[in-house]
């Protein structure tokens, strides 16, 4: 057929002589992951970097009850997820618990973290402050209280593209009952303040999150 070079659509044309075909171009299909971002109604951010998460705008998060955004690095895709959230002054986010492990950087504020085991009535209550970093236990129930009437601004690192890419269900991932008991004992010290650093035996370079849940401080270390 005659090739219009006004025509955008893209032609497969039966090569001839020395000509070649041509290469075809094919969009990147989203992943579970991909699909899931978009589902919950915040913006998407994609990039090599950011300078500064505050100023990136944030939306209303109907399932986590504050306000956010997700960003999503080159090269990270598939391996791990990275978003903000906001706390309402004096608020709380939404309780949840969810199937992937996650990291919370304090950026702005101070505030509370209650953890618990679905079904137990013992809750493990603690503080945090700008600088603060703490993890969440594998499917663990929890809720981040804003202690004051100001902002209160959080950097949560997840593995959730992992999990959600292999399970490709949203309910495996947030509605599971099962209890990781061997992450989350509830011993009264999980949550106990430490602020020196403990080498993972596997990756020297990276913290131990099995031995250490809370640093009152990341802005002080060396």
């Amino acid at each position: 057929m005659p090739h219009d070079p006004n025509d955008k659509a893209q032609h497969w044309h039966e090569p001839a002589g020395t000509r070649k075909a041509g290469f075809g171009e094919f969009a990147k299909q989203p992943t579970p992951y991909d699909a899931w971002m978009e589902s919950e109604g915040i913006p998407v951010f994609r990039g090599i970097g950011i300078s500064k998460v505050q100023n990136l705008p944030l939306m209303p998060w109907k399932r986590t009850g504050g306000r956010g955004h997700f960003i999503q690095l080159y090269g990270t895709e598939t391996k791990w997820g990275c978003y903000v959230v906001e706390i309402p002054p004096g608020g709380a986010l939404n309780p949840e618990k969810h199937m992937y492990e996650e990291i919370f950087l304090v950026v702005e504020g101070r505030g509370t973290t209650e953890v618990w085991i679905e079904g137990e009535p013992k809750k493990h209550v603690f503080e945090w402050q700008k600088g603060s970093m703490f993890s969440i236990p594998m499917n663990a129930m929890h809720r981040l209280v804003n202690a004051t009437s100001g902002g209160c601004l959080l950097l949560g690192g997840t593995t959730a593209p992992n999990v959600l890419n292999q399970l490709n269900n949203v309910g495996a991932v947030f509605d599971n009952p099962y209890i990781f008991r061997d992450r989350f004992d509830g011993s009264d010290d999980f949550f106990k303040a430490k602020d020196d650093i403990e080498p993972d035996p596997v990756r020297a370079y990276a913290l131990d999150w099995r031995k250490k849940s809370f640093i009152n401080n990341m802005l002080a270390l060396q």
